[in-house]
C-alpha cells in the first residue's frame, strides 16, 4: 500500500523538482572547496548503501511514536539519506521526526554532522528555503550551522541574487521579522556568535550590504498587528515574564538587527572599506558611542579613510534621532562585564562638533565604491579559502564519516553483548528447569509446598515481600507477628499459619518485654511531661538544682 501511495506522490505536484544549473552559472565557491567528490564518496558508504530512505522514515517515525526513543545514529543516517527523497511529503515527515527527536534524551548526542548533512541535501534538492524556519527555531529543531555549511548556504542564496526579502516566518526574531534569505542566515550566525572565517565574513558583508541598498522603509517596518481592546482576551497564567531587553536575542527592530549583523561581520577591520561598513552597521544599530570610538581610530591611523556616502548616512541618522524612553525600557542594568555606552545625545555632539570636522580637515572622507568592494572582496576571499580550507573541508567530511562508522560499530557491539546476555539467561532458565526435573523426588515436599503457596496466596501484611530487605528482617517478619511481637507456633519457613493464628481479635497475654511494660521498671526513666517541666525550670535531668545552688544560695 505504501508503494502505491509513493508512486502516486511521484506523479503528483508533491514531487520534488531537482535544481538545474547551467554550466556558465557564476559561483563564488569553487567545486573543489564545496567538496562534491568527497561528499559523494561519503554518501556511498556501506551504512548508507544498505539503507532505504522510505523504510527508514517509517521505522524511525514508528520508534518515536511507540517507544519515544531513537538513536542519534539513526538520525544522522536519515539526514544523510535525505537526498534520495522524491516528494515534499517525505521532507515534511523528516522535519517532523527531527522535531520529535529534539525532545528526546538522545538529542544530547546531537552531532554537527547532522546539520551539515541537512544543509547539503536540501541544497541538492533545491529546497534551501525550507531551511530558514528550521534554522530559525532553535528550541524546536536545534540546528546550528558550522562554518562550512554556512558558507555553502550563503553561496547558494547569493547566487540567486536573493537580497530582496520574502515573507518567512522565523522564531529567531520575536515578532515575525521579514528579512532576505541571505541576510536572515547572517543574522542567525550573529545571534549565535559562532566561530567564523574570513570567507564567512565576506559572504555575510556582501549579503547584508546589498540588502541594505535595496531595502525600503516598508521592509524595516514591524509586522506586529496591534490588537484592539475588544479583541484582547485575558488568560490566567502561572507567571508573567519581566520586560527585559538584553540587546541581543531580544532585538525586534529589523533595522537594528541588520546593523548589528553588519557590524559583527566587519569587526577587526583593517582597511578603509570595511571600517566604513562597520560605521554603517553601528549607525543602523543606533550605537553612536561605538561610532565615536571607530571615528577616533580612523583619526589615529593615517592609512584609514571613510566613505563619503556612509558619513552622509551617519549625519542623517544623527539629525533624525529622537530619544524614545520605550527603547530603553527593560534594559539590563549596567555591569562591569559590559562596556559603558555613551548616551546618544552626547555622542551626537562629539561626532558633529569634534570628530567629523577633524576628519574633513585631514581629507579622510572620500568617495568609495562599496558595492564593487564587497563583490571583489568576496571573490578574493573565496580564492584564498580554496587554497587554505579545501583540504580542511574534505578532512572534516572524512572525520564525520569515520565517527558515524565508529558509532555503528559500537552500537553493533552493544547489541551483540545484550543478545549474548539474553541467551545466557535463557540457558540458565532451561538448566534450572532441567535440574528441577532431575531432582524432583528429592525436593518433592518443597515443590508441593511452593505450588500450594502460589495457589493460595495470602494477602496479609506479614506475607508481603519487600524487595531488597536484609535477610534478618525477612526472618523476623516470617516468625513474629508484626503487632504483638508474639512468636509463631512454628518456625518452619514453608509452613502456612492458620487464619486464627494470624488473627488480632484474640486476647493475647501481655508481653513483658514491650516498651509499654518495662519502661516503668527503669531507675532512670523520666516521663515526658516531667522532662518538659524540668526543661522549663532550667533544671538538670536529675531534677535537682546544681551543687553550688543547693549549699551556697
Amino acid at each position: 500500500m505504501f508503494r502505491l501511495v509513493q508512486h502516486a506522490f511521484r506523479a503528483s505536484n508533491y514531487a520534488l523538482k531537482r535544481p538545474f544549473l547551467c554550466l556558465s552559472t557564476r559561483t563564488y565557491l569553487t567545486d573543489a572547496y564545496q567538496a562534491f567528490d568527497k561528499w559523494d564518496e561519503a554518501l556511498t558508504n556501506d551504512i548508507l548503501k544498505k539503507t532505504n530512505i522510505s523504510e527508514l522514515l517509517i521505522d524511525v517515525e514508528d520508534k518515536l511514536i511507540r517507544k519515544k526513543y531513537v538513536s542519534s545514529l539513526d538520525m544522522e543516517i536519515l539526514a544523510a539519506k535525505l537526498t534520495h527523497v522524491e516528494t515534499t511529503e517525505d521532507l515534511k515527515l523528516a522535519e517532523g521526526i527531527l522535531e520529535k527527536f529534539r525532545h528526546t534524551p538522545e538529542a544530547l548526542e546531537f552531532q554537527p554532522s547532522l546539520a551539515y548533512s541537512l544543509v547539503r541535501n536540501y541544497l541538492d534538492l533545491g529546497q534551501k528555503e525550507r531551511l530558514l524556519p528550521i534554522l530559525g527555531d532553535k528550541v524546536k529543531y536545534g540546528i546550528f550551522l558550522d562554518r562550512f555549511s554556512a558558507n555553502l548556504l550563503l553561496n547558494a542564496f547569493l547566487l540567486e541574487k536573493k537580497y530582496q526579502g520574502k515573507t518567512t516566518t522565523s522564531s529567531i526574531f520575536e515578532q515575525d521579522l521579514v528579512f532576505s534569505d541571505a541576510a536572515q542566515i547572517c543574522t542567525d550566525l550573529m545571534l549565535q556568535d559562532q566561530d567564523d572565517d574570513q570567507l564567512t565574513r565576506a559572504l555575510a558583508v556582501n549579503a547584508c550590504y546589498n540588502y541594505y541598498l535595496i531595502a525600503t522603509e516598508e521592509d524595516f517596518k514591524s509586522n506586529v498587528i496591534e490588537e484592539e481592546d475588544e479583541d484582547i482576551v485575558k488568560v490566567k497564567v502561572q507567571f508573567v515574564r519581566n520586560i527585559t531587553n538584553d540587546d541581543h536575542f531580544d532585538l525586534a527592530d529589523k533595522r537594528k538587527l541588520l546593523g548589528k549583523t553588519l557590524a559583527y561581520f566587519s569587526r577587526d577591520a583593517n582597511n578603509s572599506h570595511i571600517v566604513s561598513l562597520q560605521i554603517l552597521g553601528y549607525t543602523l544599530y543606533k550605537k553612536f558611542g561605538r561610532v565615536c570610538d571607530t571615528l577616533q581610530t580612523v583619526l589615529d591611523n593615517g592609512k584609514l579613510q571613510l566613505d563619503e556616502g556612509i558619513i552622509n548616512i551617519l549625519e542623517k541618522e544623527l539629525d533624525e534621532y529622537v530619544y524614545n524612553p520605550a527603547e530603553f525600557k527593560g534594559n539590563l542594568p549596567q555591569s562591569p562585564y559590559r562596556r559603558l555606552e555613551l548616551i546618544p545625545e552626547a555622542a551626537r555632539v562629539i561626532i558633529k562638533e569634534k570628530l567629523l570636522p577633524k576628519l574633513r580637515e585631514q581629507n579622510k572622507i572620500v568617495a568609495m565604491d562599496l558595492k564593487q568592494f564587497v563583490e571583489t572582496n568576496l571573490i578574493e576571499q573565496a580564492a584564498l579559502a580554496d587554497k587554505r580550507d579545501t583540504t580542511k573541508h574534505e578532512q572534516q567530511i572524512a572525520i564525520w564519516t569515520r565517527e558515524r562508522q565508529e558509532q555503528l560499530d559500537d552500537q553493533i557491539h552493544r547489541f551483540v553483548i545484550d543478545e549474548k546476555k539474553a541467551n545466557l539467561m535463557e540457558r540458565l532458565r532451561l538448566l534450572e528447569e532441567r535440574d528441577e526435573l532431575l531432582n524432583f523426588f528429592e525436593n518433592e515436599s518443597r515443590i508441593v509446598m511452593h505450588s500450594h503457596e502460589k495457589e493460595f496466596a495470602d494477602e496479609n501484611f506479614e506475607d508481603v515481600r519487600a524487595p531488597g530487605e536484609h535477610e534478618y528482617f525477612e526472618l523476623a517478619r516470617q516468625h513474629y507477628h508484626w503487632d504483638r511481637m508474639e512468636p509463631r507456633r512454628s518456625l518452619h519457613l514453608d509452613k502456612k499459619l492458620r487464619d486464627d493464628e494470624m488473627s488480632d481479635v484474640r486476647d493475647w497475654p501481655p508481653y513483658k518485654y514491650l516498651a509499654e511494660n518495662w519502661k516503668y521498671d527503669l531507675v532512670d526513666y523520666v516521663p515526658l511531661n516531667e522532662k518538659m517541666k524540668r526543661r522549663k525550670e532550667d533544671l538538670p535531668p536529675s531534677g535537682k538544682p546544681p551543687y553550688y545552688k543547693q549549699f551556697f544560695f
